[in-house]
């Protein structure tokens, strides 16, 4: 992987060379092919997951043991980022491939050596992981709003 494969990227728009080649040194460059479990749900978080390419179903095992597709990461998005903020703690959902697949990965050790080393370059991703989750709040709000005022026509007025 490549300093310009990152640079492409929002999470690493604010490094410079340097940084991004101090990142390199303590992440994985992985493959994932096509139906692969990259996490299974209740398996330990294992740090910040960022999707370079590909599609990656985020799913959830309900009663019965079917599992259900609740969201699907495309290119740029992120997945393990709580585990780099304190506690590792079992996984609510199961990861898998659903195209080719091509990550970034730090999992939590290597992000510890990397806070040892490189406090500037955390920072800094650490401040783009925060403007993520904001963003993806916001947009999930906003859907959870939209699909509240349908319910809410569909059910009529409430009657007192």
């Amino acid at each position: 992987m490549l300093v310009e494969d990152l640079r492409k990227f929002d999470l690493f728009q604010d490094l410079d060379d340097v940084g991004l080649k101090k990142c390199l040194q303590f992440a994985k460059h992985k493959k994932f092919q096509s139906g692969t479990e990259i996490f299974a749900q209740g398996s330990q978080s294992a740090g910040l997951f960022y999707i370079l390419d590909g599609e990656v179903e985020v799913l959830q095992k309900q009663e019965g043991g079917a599992e259900k597709v609740v969201d699907v990461l495309k290119a740029g998005d992120f997945d393990g980022e709580e585990s780099l903020f304190g506690d590792v703690e079992e996984r609510e959902t199961s990861l898998r491939a659903k195209t080719l697949v091509r990550v970034f990965w730090i999992n939590t050790l290597e992000y510890r050596r990397l806070q040892n080393s490189g406090p500037m370059e955390l920072s800094k991703i650490l401040l783009r992981v925060i403007i993520g989750l904001a963003n993806t709040f916001r947009g999930k709000n906003g859907e959870f709003g939209k699909v509240k005022k349908e319910l809410e026509e569909l059910l009529g007025p409430a009657e007192e």
